[in-house]
């Protein structure tokens, strides 16, 4: 490394910043995370100036925006949560110890008008995922701002020789992936049904069912995915929330192209992390399996629906845009 040192954020070119990658950085085993802002001071609490006096937070340290952000991401999973339950006894539970779609209905029935009252159903759902998803791209997009500022990069050359941009967890990812097959699950059981037959009321596990039977292949692949994703998600944001990270996107010491290598974190898991990982991950994959054990296995397999009824379902289902015609 040169001893010259800019005076200038503009006197950095890439070649200065591409040379941070050849720095051999000393061990740090647990080091802060840049993309948190821990290394950025923190204000000081009353206690610390003798006051003697504590202000709770609620989660909220700091007065950052990145702290509102995390505080509006983590709580607008709870309204979302409540549904996730309900919806796995409607649609798995329930039909898993009935044995029987039409069964099963009249308990659904039961708990429809839960979360999906008018103006209900946008509180506990709509309004928390969009800002639960919303508030995620934002803590990216400040925390890259973050990381560039940190390291005096400038243009755009600069940025993507230090790979400033936060890598994804698998949690993020897997929020990602489910976010768009949530909206084609809403835009074909509640959208569709509303703009073809004015609501859907008349949409519940036999219009599954019968959509099961039309396109098989295509609604085993799909809801296999939706559902197994959703489930690592919901299990492993939860799993964060109470401080059981099992999802690092950290790269091993010494990797080029990474803050993380040039600030020597490393992945080393102890023992009680590799617990963790394996209960969470357990968790998850049991819960995959509960919910696609009815869905799949019991609901999947009802077969189509008769009458005037089914006539109404084949008309809901060609109405989907672009893809309506295979379903």
């Amino acid at each position: 490394m040169s001893s010259h040192v800019p005076s200038k954020p503009e006197d950095i070119d890439t070649r200065s910043i591409i040379s941070l990658q050849e720095l051999d950085p000393s061990p740090v085993h647990d080091g802060p995370d840049v993309e948190s802002g821990e290394y950025f001071p923190r204000a000081a609490s009353p206690t610390q100036h003798g006051t003697g006096i504590s202000f709770p937070k609620l989660g909220l340290s700091g007065h950052r925006w990145d702290s509102w952000l995390t505080g509006i991401q983590k709580y607008s999973t709870y309204p979302p949560t409540a549904f996730f339950i309900l919806h796995l006894a409607n649609t798995s539970l329930i039909p898993l110890v009935t044995r029987s779609v039409p069964a099963s209905e009249s308990y659904l029935l039961l708990t429809r008008p839960v979360y999906q009252a008018p103006g209900l159903e946008h509180l506990v759902l709509t309004i928390p995922i969009i800002a639960h998803v919303a508030s995620g791209i934002a803590l990216r997009n400040i925390r890259a701002a973050r990381r560039a500022r940190l390291y005096g990069a400038e243009t755009r050359a600069q940025r993507n020789a230090l790979y400033f941009w936060p890598r994804m967890s698998l949690q993020a990812r897997t929020g990602y992936f489910v976010a768009p097959l949530i909206a084609f699950h809403v835009w074909v059981n509640r959208a569709t049904p509303l703009i073809v037959e004015g609501g859907s009321s008349g949409v519940g596990l036999g219009y599954i069912a019968h959509g099961f039977a039309r396109s098989p292949v295509f609604w085993n692949v799909f809801y296999f995915f939706f559902v197994t994703a959703s489930v690592w998600h919901f299990i492993g944001g939860w799993a964060t929330w109470m401080g059981w990270r099992v999802t690092s996107a950290r790269k091993e010491r010494g990797q080029k192209g990474s803050l993380d290598g040039i600030l020597g974190f490393t992945e080393t898991k102890t023992k009680r992390q590799r617990k963790m990982w394996w209960t969470v991950n357990g968790i998850a994959a049991a819960g995959a399996a509960l919910w696609l054990a009815g869905a799949l296995g019991v609901v999947g397999r009802a077969g189509e629906g008769a009458g005037w009824e089914a006539k109404g379902w084949n008309e809901m289902y060609s109405q989907v845009p672009i893809i309506g015609q295979w379903l």
